[in-house]
């Protein structure tokens, strides 16, 4: 049975009166700072093969602590020398523009790496509740992201519907790099437990590591793997709108995290002019793609690729056709070559940065704030 809290944050439309859309940063990353953080919230069991396997960390280090884009020069950090895994510091930085009203956790926490299933899933658990009891308990201005043992779809749905009674938790994490496509039928059980509680899911860079991390083999540097995120990314939007995903779960809200948006146009053309060739092979998609992608999916405005030029971001909503499909995030404490804020620079239009700050995340978050502050 759905609570009245999920009930609630399906049927909002607009803010109540005296209150206004929030400010949302989309896409931030608490780090856990160690794995035995994690044994106050395993059981007797998995804390006991834990620490039999000498607390082996599952630190994704998709960026290499040394490198420029793993955290900004002026985060505050622990005595490690690690930004982000202290809540304190995170509220100081993140909150510090007098501009951010509410941060979504997206931990990245690699328990998808864990291949035993009943283990991804207890960590899994455990990550959330640590997220629950160290973060969000600590800032009512944070809200997070429910991490699933994503390589057993039902016990990713499970998983989904144990934490969606709590409104802290407002969206649902995948990785980019999966191992099998999310639109296969294998994974609908995410997408339907997903849709039953009324929440987004947002797929970012990173991975499962079950087989090679590009379509042809294993890079050998980080630059090529990260390159390498869109491409993913490309694939799993075609996959999802290809296999009937949206046609299957009309709800379905897609946010794809940490890999930029100006690559999108020419993807969506080219899959419409495809799609004009190859229509029966797939009869239940009833309109263009292009259609599809704008109505479900969202994407983060870091790193912004260049659309804080000039009428960048002017010429890139126009070319997506919609003013509507990004959301505005730092990618706190990961540094890239320009500050989140600076996407404001793209445009002259006022009402674009509005949608990209406040209206499209109230359409996924449902985030408000006194209309006062």
């Amino acid at each position: 049975m759905v609570d009245t809290a999920v009930t609630q944050r399906r049927k909002l439309a607009e803010p109540a009166p005296g209150t206004r859309a929030a400010v949302v940063d989309c896409d931030t990353h608490p780090i856990l700072p160690s794995a035995r953080d994690l044994l106050p919230y395993l059981d007797e069991y998995w804390g006991d093969q834990l620490i039999g396997a000498l607390a082996p960390y599952y630190d994704p280090n998709y960026h290499p602590r040394g490198s420029r884009i793993a955290q900004l020069p002026d985060a505050r950090t622990d005595d490690n020398g690690r930004a982000s895994t202290r809540v304190e510091d995170f509220v100081a930085d993140v909150f510090a523009d007098g501009r951010t009203d509410y941060a979504i956790l997206n931990c990245l926490y690699a328990v998808q790496q864990m291949h035993q299933p009943r283990r991804e899933a207890a960590h899994a658990r455990a990550l959330n509740d640590w997220v629950a009891h160290e973060w969000l308990a600590q800032d009512d201005r944070l809200r997070a992201s429910i991490v699933v043992p994503q390589g057993t779809p039902e016990l990713a749905a499970a998983e989904i519907d144990h934490r969606a009674g709590d409104d802290r938790f407002v969206q649902v994490l995948l990785l980019g790099q999966s191992e099998l496509l999310y639109g296969r039928q294998i994974n609908w059980p995410i997408w339907e437990a997903a849709q039953r509680n009324g929440l987004p899911v947002t797929i970012h860079i990173g991975g499962v590591f079950r087989q090679a991390p590009t379509s042809v083999g294993w890079p050998t540097s980080y630059l090529e793997w990260y390159v390498g995120q869109q491409a993913n990314l490309e694939a799993q939007i075609n996959s999802i709108v290809s296999e009937g995903v949206l046609q299957k779960f009309p709800g379905t809200k897609v946010v794809v995290s940490e890999v930029g948006f100006k690559w999108l146009p020419p993807f969506v053309w080219k899959f419409d002019k495809l799609w004009k060739s190859y229509r029966p092979d797939m009869p239940w998609l009833d309109r263009a793609p292009s259609d599809l992608i704008r109505e479900h999916f969202r994407f983060t405005t870091a790193p912004s690729d260049g659309a804080e030029e000039l009428g960048g971001l002017d010429t890139v909503v126009d070319r997506m056709g919609s003013d509507r499909m990004l959301v505005y995030s730092s990618d706190y404490p990961h540094q890239h070559t320009t500050g989140p804020h600076a996407i404001a620079d793209g445009t002259s239009n006022p009402e674009v940065l509005e949608r990209i700050y406040r209206h499209n995340a109230w359409d996924l978050y449902n985030l408000a704030v006194p209309a006062d502050e």
